[in-house]
């Protein structure tokens, strides 16, 4: 009898919030993308929050939430307790942070690099022909790819990433929540990578 109370108790102590987010990661693992959406507009202002503090600048937090969600959604099925979904996010999300900044640093590093080095002549035509054909080709890959996005995917991931529109211009532009914009900015850049990498639309 007390051993079955204490079960009780055990199972009554994991609040209703902890058990909805564990059901979740389970559907999500099993690959519904309703779910995921769900699971992460339950922890997106925490999330961008974290990113913010690390990164300061709304456009790096922003970027590095999506990079987060991505990395998150491709390594869902290795996380074998749901229960620990949150620590086991926000680890990956501070990763991708630090990730972040250390590329900005190295590319901000080069560019005065560049800045300091003297002018010096190339001879015309130095750039090799074949650097210039794989160029076009991935680029013809990439409108490609583009194209056989859904209308609205398509639509945000070009805005985003091609015009360089925040987050919140984009909602205001297309008269939808951000949190809308994450959702298809994150699928389409996560069907887009698919394609690229030959792996199909899935």
């Amino acid at each position: 009898m007390k051993v079955a109370e204490a079960r009780e108790s055990g199972e009554s102590s994991v609040s209703p919030e902890a058990q909805r987010v564990a059901e979740l990661v389970r559907h999500a693992q099993l690959g519904s993308e309703r779910s995921f959406r769900d699971l992460m507009s339950a922890y997106v202002e925490a999330f961008y929050g974290l990113a913010r503090r690390y990164c300061g600048s709304h456009e790096d937090a922003d970027d590095v939430l999506q990079d987060a969600f991505v990395k998150v959604f491709q390594n869902l099925g290795g996380l074998s307790r749901p229960e620990a979904f949150f620590p086991w996010a926000r680890r990956i999300l501070i990763n991708t942070a630090l990730d972040h900044i250390r590329r900005r640093r190295r590319g901000q590093e080069l560019e005065v690099e560049v800045e300091n080095l003297d002018e010096t002549p190339h001879e015309e035509g130095t750039e090799a022909p074949d650097r210039r054909v794989e160029q076009r080709e991935f680029f013809g890959r990439l409108e490609r790819a583009l194209a056989s996005l859904p209308p609205r995917q398509r639509e945000i991931v070009t805005l985003h990433d091609v015009d360089g529109l925040s987050t919140e211009e984009i909602a205001s532009l297309c008269r939808c929540p951000p949190a809308t914009v994450r959702s298809n900015l994150f699928y389409g850049r996560e069907k887009l990578r698919r394609l690229l990498s030959g792996q199909g639309a899935g």
